[in-house]
């Protein structure tokens, strides 16, 4: 080990013999090359689980409206705000003859806004805020027409910690008792000071299930970040904290996994730098900044008690999973990173990351937060290639079993959460 690696050990062993549940055999990846399993997860998981849509910071006005569009033909939505306050959610789909109700110039686009009612672009007809017609073009014209029948289909809609959340199944579970006693509480964490977002949009050629993957374990940086890292491989593989120097948790179906993090740098001395040089590690010197966040951390007060939980050594983040396909990723720098995965199809997802920050103060504050951005989003990509490599490998079946290592236990997790998600709906539907 190197002096670092020591440093971090804990010597606590390892993660996965706690879980005898899970096994320690090879995993089946066919759930990500299937198209027969793809349409059943679709019905299983997509339709029925709490999916997170958006911050309430989008609905900060009685009148504010934001549509999403799920990917896959999962639906068309519109979130907004109602008059009494209250978070509401509809399909975007008119009553009359079943066109998209909110949309801009072009119907595929998300759009936002602030209104006192939805005006259908086809007929003229109005819905207001709750979703319930309140003008027919022409009412008389119609026969035996219920007015009060009429509406926009509500989605089950739900706020938790500024967090938006939709369920288009028809009697879901709530809210608070799916996320269950562990997720409760972020509740705690100050998400409502962190209100500057940079966002991200991907389309990948992939499965979402290997995305998800890709950041459930440290074992790849040394490869596929080594630049990042050290061009040398073998000193990037030294520059990782050890196996057991991470902690995970599972709270079946969701889960978290923590990591540690390099300690921010102490204030730069005018002139330190010296000459530019086309090195990583000296644009980070630059700007203040890096991966981990700025090393400049802002003032958030205490944090709560329920971060780092496995009491690591130099604390990097907290990376809660929350199930099917969301990742809130709470950093010791005072800032924090959603990751959402959105099937497609068999073959292909949308790749969303938004980060947030406490708006800068001042230009050498947005700069820091910019180089954050770069830093996360350039990983990201190097990730996807290997997400898209590895789909490709996949799609051959020439290698049907997976060999799991302990730090990757979260895999192992999540694809027997997924199977067994499946498995539960389809007997339930026989």
């Amino acid at each position: 080990m190197t002096e670092l690696q020591e440093r971090l050990a804990t010597g606590k062993g390892k993660f996965t013999p706690n879980y005898p549940e899970l096994g320690t055999g090879p995993v089946s990846y066919e759930d990500c090359v299937s198209p027969e399993f793809f349409e059943a997860e679709r019905a299983a998981i997509f339709q029925r689980s709490w999916l997170y849509v958006g911050r309430s910071e989008q609905l900060a006005r009685r009148g504010s409206y934001f549509t999403r569009e799920l990917p896959g033909n999962l639906a068309s939505i519109v979130v907004t705000r109602g008059a009494g306050g209250q978070v509401h959610a509809f399909h975007n789909v008119c009553a009359h003859r079943g066109n998209k109700v909110v949309w801009q110039e072009h119907p595929q686009e998300e759009s936002a806004g602030m209104c006192r009612q939805f005006h259908c672009k086809y007929h003229g007809w109005r819905y207001g805020l709750d979703g319930q017609v309140s003008h027919v073009t022409n009412e008389q014209e119609f026969f035996d027409l219920d007015k009060k029948r009429l509406r926009m289909p509500p989605v089950h809609c739900e706020e938790f910690a500024g967090f938006v959340f939709v369920n288009l199944a028809e009697d879901p579970v709530p809210l608070r008792s799916y996320l269950g006693d562990r997720l409760l509480e972020l509740e705690q964490y100050p998400f409502e000071k962190m209100t500057q977002r940079y966002g991200f949009r991907a389309h990948i050629k992939g499965n979402w299930k290997l995305a998800v993957d890709s950041v459930c374990e440290w074992y790849h940086p040394p490869y596929v970040h080594a630049r990042f890292i050290d061009k040398d491989v073998a000193k990037a593989e030294k520059m990782v904290p050890p196996v057991d120097s991470y902690h995970y948790d599972l709270f079946t179906p969701h889960m978290l996994t923590s990591v540690p993090g390099p300690p921010p740098l102490p204030p730069r001395a005018p002139g330190a730098l010296g000459p530019a040089r086309n090195d990583q590690k000296w644009v980070y010197r630059l700007f203040r900044a890096g991966l981990f966040g700025p090393d400049d951390v802002p003032e958030l007060g205490p944090l709560p008690e329920f971060l780092n939980k496995g009491d690591i050594r130099s604390w990097g983040n907290d990376q809660f999973w929350l199930f099917p396909n969301l990742s809130v990723q709470i950093w010791a720098r005072g800032f924090y990173i959603t990751y959402t995965y959105w099937p497609e199809s068999v073959d292909s997802h949308i790749y969303d990351i938004d980060l947030y920050f406490v708006p800068p103060e001042n230009a050498q504050q947005r700069l820091a937060q910019e180089i954050v951005v770069d830093s996360t989003i350039e990983f990201a990509m190097q990730d996807v290639n290997t997400i898209e490599a590895t789909h490709s490998g996949l799609k051959s079946r020439a290698n049907r079993e997976f060999h799991l290592s302990d730090q990757e236990l979260l895999i192992r997790h999540f694809h027997k959460t997924v199977r067994d998600t499946v498995a539960a709906h389809q007997e339930v539907s026989r």
